[in-house]
């Protein structure tokens, strides 16, 4: 763990009372975890998605989940709880499903990262929309969702919560620009930043604004998702928001990467080790 040398001023009535109940040598330790615990309790909420099967990167996702598998010296799944952590993001919950098992027993808690880790456990495949829905009991307040196969470097978490407060839409989609949109879709957008539209995969490759696979989520998005039963949020639930004005695009031009095939993870590992990806 990083450590940072800094000084805190105490009223002299609280530093008595701290004096008095913790001994001198627990005292730094003391400071911190409280400290973490306050913002972990303000944190707002993150719910990754981690239970797809990966059927893209077989055979190397028949033993091992997409979010576990390592880029660099951590799984692909760390990078993201780090990332935002730096971000101030504290509470995260896991939706875990497909081989669910191995990441329950590395993160547990998420007391050894820092952050605190909860989990919604789907007994069946869901979909991205019925995975946030089946962890809806945990989520009432604004949140952030993202998948649990992307990697990205430099999204400021702070201004897109704040550009999705300031629109006021149910959701607020981030959309990364790429070369070839030919494996994702397009995704279009008025001078508002609304999305009004979503355009099949093209044939040919061409550079364009595709989902990025990172949302933030008024609770309200519950009403839009049925319950117990499988739901893509990308061909159910986001065209109908589109066609209601009550889905944002947040345009993040940084480098990110969804890990679907093998080249993709073969990327992302080179980036890491040539210092694109830190």
């Amino acid at each position: 763990m990083r450590k940072h040398r800094t000084s805190i001023e105490f009223p002299i009535d609280l530093w008595e009372e701290l004096e008095r109940r913790i001994p001198s040598r627990k005292r730094t330790a003391f400071i911190v975890d409280a400290i973490r615990e306050k913002l972990i309790r303000e944190s707002m909420r993150c719910i990754i998605l981690c239970g797809g099967p990966g059927i893209g990167m077989g055979p190397l996702t028949a033993s091992i989940p997409k979010p576990m598998m390592p880029v660099g010296y951590k799984p692909i799944l760390e990078h993201i709880i780090l990332k935002l952590k730096k971000q101030g993001i504290y509470n995260f919950i896991l939706a875990v499903s497909h081989l669910g098992e191995p990441i329950i027993k590395y993160f547990g808690d998420g007391s050894s990262l820092g952050v605190k880790i909860d989990y919604s456990i789907e007994k069946v495949q869901l979909g991205t929309a019925g995975a946030v829905k089946n962890a809806e009991k945990k989520l009432n307040e604004t949140f952030l969702a993202l998948y649990g196969d992307i990697l990205f470097t430099e999204l400021d978490a702070h201004s897109l919560i704040k550009y999705h407060r300031d629109k006021g839409g149910v959701a607020t989609m981030v959309l990364a620009r790429v070369d070839d949109a030919s494996r994702f879709g397009l995704v279009s957008i008025d001078e508002a930043g609304k999305v009004i539209a979503f355009r099949e995969k093209p044939r040919t490759p061409v550079p364009g604004l595709v989902n990025a696979g990172i949302y933030v989520f008024e609770p309200s998005i519950f009403d839009y998702i049925p319950q117990k039963t499988p739901v893509s949020f990308e061909e159910d639930v986001f065209p109908e928001l589109a066609e209601k004005g009550k889905l944002y695009a947040y345009l993040y031009d940084n480098y990110w990467v969804d890990i679907g095939t093998p080249r993709d993870y073969e990327k992302a590992c080179r980036d890491f080790f040539n210092g694109v990806l830190k």
